[in-house]
């Protein structure tokens, strides 16, 4: 078995604890009144992930702003929320647990952490390691291959489902190959991807299935029933700009040292450092579970 190197998409993460844990009642505050919701959830996660999959290798990655999608579309994501206000301190917090524990962090200017861990698992896997990507965005799906997986949430944080490329066919009917040409179709409403206006999850599927690839399928318009030939026809610009859009870059230059990412385990952390942040942030139930690692 291949030494495993698990990625984990740090905004997601904490997007996705955030929610779960303050929408189901957790009051995530410190006894200093400090929010911690989304930095206990991730933490957990982490723990867990540490605990459970026993990872040779350990990264993560995190949003750094304005990316070249912006640019190219001034109103990607645009229809989003703003972070809430008790979540922004948090993302710091979480970075200096991820600091703590000696997990390296990836980031590049003008782009997303998406497309910084798919560059991530294209180097990794040129050296034989097998890549498992922890997040909470669908996206990370089109990146899914016999060398990666993608780890998504289920109903709970502990709920998570690990997908192969048969399990992405299998759930959304399209390869993971062909998930750039679903979304170019059926657009994303939380990213603001407009897609091709008419046609929708059963539409798309089928015409990929059919046709392969987006390309093919507007080579092949004629041939296409006419009432999603003209929709198609009509939105060839928004289809192809979707698909630039939805399409993560995986040919990034990274500092990558597959070395430096070594999982945090007994001598390569500084676990004072670790328990004094737990002190401070009130986690007593993991300052058990780190000990264990020490």
């Amino acid at each position: 078995m291949s030494e495993r190197l698990y990625l984990i998409d740090g905004h997601a993460l904490a997007y996705r604890t955030y929610f779960a844990l303050t929408g189901s009642g957790f009051q995530g505050t410190s006894r200093s009144g400090e929010p911690t919701a989304a930095v206990f959830g991730f933490t957990s996660v982490l723990l867990r992930l540490i605990e459970k999959e026993s990872p040779d290798y350990l990264a993560v990655s995190f949003d750094v702003g304005k990316t070249f999608r912006d640019e190219m579309f001034p109103e990607y994501k645009a229809t989003r929320e703003k972070m809430p206000d008790d979540l922004r301190p948090q993302i710091e917090r979480i970075q200096e647990v991820v600091d703590a524990f000696n997990i390296p962090v990836f980031v590049k200017e003008g782009y997303e952490a998406d497309d910084v861990l798919g560059s991530l698992s294209r180097i990794a896997t040129k050296q034989k390691v097998h890549v498992v990507i922890v997040t909470g965005d669908r996206d990370l799906l089109q990146l899914v291959n016999e060398d990666v997986s993608v780890s998504l949430p289920g109903q709970s944080l502990a709920d998570a489902k690990l997908y192969s490329p048969s399990d992405v066919a299998q759930k959304f009917g399209v390869t993971p190959d062909q998930f750039v040409d679903y979304k170019s179709m059926v657009g994303d409403k939380s990213d603001n991807i407009p897609g091709v206006a008419g046609v929708g999850d059963k539409t798309a599927r089928r015409l990929l299935q059919q046709y392969l690839n987006l390309e093919n399928i507007y080579s092949n318009l004629d041939k296409i029933e006419p009432r999603f030939q003209k929709k198609l026809a009509a939105n060839k610009e928004n289809a192809f700009l979707s698909k630039k859009l939805a399409a993560i870059v995986t040919d990034l230059e990274l500092d990558f040292d597959l070395g430096a990412c070594s999982a945090p385990a007994h001598g390569n952390f500084d676990i004072k450092k670790v328990e004094q942040l737990f002190r401070d942030l009130d986690f007593r139930t993991h300052l058990k579970k780190v000990a264990m690692l020490a």
